[in-house]
């Protein structure tokens, strides 16, 4: 508890020096415009404590973790509403104040584009690429509390037509690629090509219904390579690897901001097929049905006050050898309040259930329930100058105790401060 106490302490004396440093120093304020391009630098400090910095069941270990995210964009506006150009880099330099050894950078480079004619047909292109060294683990999870070493990337082209000012047709492709440095990882390398097409009908000058079909296909480019896996004694092959496809089928509405709503509402129902029948371990591949949910949506209650809800519901590939699927459901719940004297308030709760299926033989039925809630005051100094006071609990549950090495719980104390130019 002393221990814990004085890296607290030293901490928030660490962050408050910092944060004077960087206020007496911004002396400028406004963005760098030449024309119709915008040029925007900033930079975020953000000083952390972590009660449990590897998302351990026992013996957690705390740490006070610093970030710095110096960042500059370049962005283009043209003469009529859909033409745009963005390209812009970021890099999170992140140290830990007793564990050096986590110490790690993120690099994020990223561009977006769109084009819009007067008949009506659009282009929307972009591209985000992540190269890292943390330990949060991936998108489904994988590595969570381990240091690890990998890049992703995500390319997304969009080309729609609208005709007779009340109907939309989009047509949709998105690539996504993620590498592991490490051999023992590989075998989670994978390539997903996805392909989409939405119908949509003006109801309003602000909101739309739609229909939507997509397909994904998820290849593991290691397994597919032979890699060998570690966990299980064996090498993959084309005949064993997890490739799996997708065919997700949607109905949603979509909200253009300036209402009273705003964002996307989208139902549906998927189903997984695997592409080989035998895993590994000779066990059969089982193909799965569920529904699904991409929801994100906003509702301006008052001037002040604004009420957000997240439901997603997903199929995913597992990120652990028990099972080669779980279904990911998230149910999320958060409110912005403006306060007086240029304060505002962030609350959020959340609710993650990762839900495992067909089990090895021998093996519990797998679920984990994550639970989160988090608060967060901020105060802006100036136009360009903001600063934040966090605090964020999150537990892991297991279903059985057989998995209960993989529970954690964790509380994050954070002070921040941004400043754009």
């Amino acid at each position: 508890m002393l221990k814990r106490y004085c890296s607290i302490k030293i901490g928030l004396l660490a962050s408050g020096m910092i944060l004077f440093f960087l206020a007496s120093q911004v002396f400028a304020q406004g963005n760098i415009h030449f024309g119709r391009f915008n040029v925007e630098p900033w930079i975020t400090y953000k000083g952390e404590y972590n009660d449990n910095i590897y998302f351990a069941q026992d013996d957690e270990e705390d740490d006070y973790i610093n970030t710095v995210t110096p960042g500059i964009g370049l962005s283009y506006i043209g003469g009529t509403p859909g033409n745009f150009f963005n390209i812009g880099y970021s890099v999170n330099l992140v140290a830990y104040s007793g564990n050096s050894d986590n110490n790690y950078q993120a690099h994020k480079p990223y561009i977006a584009m769109g084009i819009k004619t007067p008949v009506g047909l659009y282009l929307r292109a972009n591209d985000n690429f992540l190269h890292t060294k943390d330990p949060y683990g991936t998108a489904n999870q994988y590595n969570i509390g381990d240091k690890t070493e990998r890049w992703n990337n995500a390319a997304e082209a969009v080309a729609g037509y609208d005709f007779f000012e009340r109907y939309k047709l989009e047509l949709m492709y998105k690539n996504y690629a993620e590498r592991f440095d490490l051999r023992a990882d590989e075998w989670q390398d994978r390539t997903d090509d996805i392909f989409g097409v939405s119908f949509f009908v003006k109801l309003t000058g602000k909101t739309s219904v739609f229909v939507q079909y997509r397909q994904t296909k998820a290849e593991y480019d290691s397994q597919n390579d032979g890699v060998y896996d570690k966990n299980y004694n064996r090498s993959w092959s084309s005949s064993t690897s997890q490739d799996y496809n997708l065919h997700d089928y949607f109905v949603g509405a979509r909200f253009e901001p300036g209402g009273k709503l705003s964002g996307e509402i989208k139902l549906g129902y998927g189903d997984k097929k695997f592409d080989n029948k035998k895993d590994i371990n000779d066990r059969d591949y089982e193909d799965d049905s569920s529904w699904l949910a991409e929801t994100t949506v906003s509702y301006q209650l008052k001037k002040r006050t604004l009420l957000s809800l997240n439901l997603q519901r997903s199929q995913k590939g597992s990120p652990d050898v028990d099972a080669s699927s779980y279904i990911d459901t998230l149910v999320g719940l958060s409110l912005n309040q403006d306060l007086v004297n240029r304060f505002s308030l962030n609350l959020g709760v959340e609710w993650a259930d990762n839900d495992y299926l067909n089990e090895s033989p021998g093996k519990s039925i797998k679920y984990f329930n994550i639970y989160t809630g988090k608060g967060s005051l901020y105060y802006k100094i100036q136009d360009w100058l903001k600063a934040g006071l966090t605090y964020e609990y999150k537990s892991k549950k297991a279903s059985n105790s057989d998995y209960k090495d993989l529970e954690y719980n964790t509380n994050i104390l954070s002070v921040s401060l941004s400043a754009v130019f």
